[in-house]
């Protein structure tokens, strides 16, 4: 984004803002994740279930936006929602997350279920993630920026 273009900024901060309120993350962490000077260089683990079993990524959190139009298109039936309480493997992802859901179901009673995801699916995925993927230098933990004190 360049500097010169103020409103071009504004606007993206703004999409950013809404992208990361309709996955579930709360407005004071929305708003030190969007106003943190390093925002360009923040990442957030992403995740999906096989079974038991997580399979964590890295995603671009500036990348948001673009990837859940990608994510609504492939899995019309899918959801992306943020997950506070996270426990990933490596202490550095902190304890926020992206957990994705390719075809989120509910019953009547409020049961909720998540059919596994066939090759197809899993490659389209990883084509996204390999699209929103950070390749920058010296990444910056989402949970890092929203903890900070």
């Amino acid at each position: 984004m360049s500097k010169s273009k103020p409103d071009q900024s504004q606007e993206a901060s703004d999409t950013l803002r809404k992208s990361l309120l309709s996955i579930g993350v709360d407005k004071d962490s929305v708003e030190r994740l969007i106003s943190n000077r390093d925002l360009s260089r923040t990442v957030v683990p992403i995740y999906w279930k096989d079974g038991i079993v997580l399979k964590v990524n890295s995603f671009w959190l500036q990348m948001l936006p673009e990837f859940l139009k990608s994510f609504a298109r492939d899995f019309p039936d899918g959801q992306v929602r943020w997950d506070p309480d996270y426990r990933g493997e490596k202490p550095a992802d902190g304890d926020s997350a992206i957990h994705v859901f390719f075809s989120y179901q509910e019953d009547d009673q409020g049961d909720r279920w998540e059919p596994k995801p066939d090759a197809p699916e899993v490659e389209s995925y990883y084509r996204m993630l390999k699209r929103f993927s950070y390749k920058g230098d010296r990444p910056i933990s989402a949970s890092r920026i929203i903890h900070a004190r």
